[in-house]
């Protein structure tokens, strides 16, 4: 019986503070350890990083064609590999290494187009492999706790959905020598969308994961407020759910004095449920005659690993059971799989349509 896996990583490499929160985040787990990478396209990135975490030389790779064609050669091939590149080449990736027969974790958003989004989605289902996309902040235990709440009715009917979230990393002409700016409001490689993507896309997994509920159509503007930049900075959605319930998200990288400021207000016929990324282990509930409960996660310390780690324990969780034959797919899985990536880049694409054609409302 499988109880420890082994995986490999595409980028990320040892001067990424991304590629540093996926590994910290497994090794906290314990039980999949770290064997094969192409952690750069600078080789010598790649060695000084397998080096650090005692990777033997011959399955350092150069590039990640060869990393997929020789790893699915081996007796003893990763059981998944961690994508942590520039959005532009998660498709390629993720298709490369799903044709060999390697299931696959990757950063989010998944691809940088639905068609793409959907090919992978065929392709893992297919080849009855997992797609893991790493929205980490619903990971935290009190956003599950919060669900449930919702789900067993205790806010009553639920009416309105308010998020923000909300930094201020991009309020200044950064790119030019900021190269996590640099890319990510570069099209090549970020694709049509940067705040709604790189964040928004956070916002719309967080609302479909707590409420459940389809989206019927959204209006959305997207702003770009630093001159010269192609893609958005700022980023306002309204949208109308299925079941005639409301929602109104804002997503911004040009609030001077804001770090990741992500809250979310979900509002009842019965009562009203809030979460704050700052106290992320607290969850506050209002009720009539403003009377307040508040529950308290004393064993969770915040911090954006927590997420990572928990996000990492129910796919290695689902992997190994797979691994011992518990029939689990990407519909029936316990984190959040390839449908909620694809459903992240729907939502994209249809506020950039939205925004592009005057903020009109647009079906879902």
């Amino acid at each position: 019986m499988s109880k420890k896996i082994t995986y490999g990583m595409v980028g990320g490499s040892i001067d990424s503070m991304i590629g540093e929160a996926h590994r910290n985040a497994i090794l906290s787990d314990g039980r999949a350890k770290l064997v094969s990478g192409c952690f750069s396209r600078d080789y010598k990135k790649t060695l000084k990083t397998g080096k650090k975490w005692g990777i033997k030389k011959d399955r350092l790779y150069e590039n990640y064609l060869e990393m997929a064609e020789e790893e699915s050669k081996k007796k003893n091939k990763i059981d998944f590999v961690v994508i942590a590149t520039p959005n532009a080449s998660h498709y390629e990736i993720a298709k490369t290494f799903l044709e060999k027969g390697i299931n696959v974790v990757c950063d989010k958003p998944l691809t940088t187009t639905v068609k793409e989004a959907e090919e992978l989605k065929q392709l893992a289902d297919d080849n009855d492999l997992l797609l893991c996309v790493t929205y980490s902040y619903v990971g935290y235990p009190v956003i599950s706790l919060a669900r449930h709440k919702i789900e067993k009715g205790e806010l009553g009917e639920i009416r309105f959905v308010n998020v923000q979230y909300i930094q201020g990393w991009l309020a200044k002409k950064i790119e030019d020598e900021n190269k996590q700016a640099q890319w990510r409001l570069d099209p090549n490689q970020s694709g049509f969308a940067n705040t709604t993507a790189d964040i928004g896309s956070h916002v719309e997994n967080m609302v479909s994961y707590l409420i459940g509920k389809e989206i019927d159509s959204l209006c959305a503007r997207l702003d770009t407020f630093v001159e010269s930049r192609k893609l958005d900075d700022n980023s306002t959605v309204m949208i109308n759910f299925k079941d005639k319930s409301k929602g109104l998200l804002y997503m911004s990288q040009i609030a001077i004095g804001e770090n990741n400021n992500f809250n979310i207000s979900v509002y009842g016929s019965e009562a009203t449920l809030k979460w704050s990324f700052k106290q992320a282990n607290k969850l506050t509930i209002l009720h009539e005659d403003h009377e307040e409960e508040t529950i308290q996660n004393e064993d969770e310390i915040p911090g954006t690993n927590i997420g990572f780690k928990n996000t990492y324990t129910a796919f290695i969780t689902d992997l190994i059971n797979k691994k011992n034959g518990e029939i689990l797919t990407n519909d029936n899985a316990h984190f959040q799989s390839v449908n909620a990536g694809l459903r992240g880049m729907r939502f994209i694409e249809k506020c950039v349509e939205s925004s592009k054609n005057g903020g009109i409302w647009v079906k879902f």
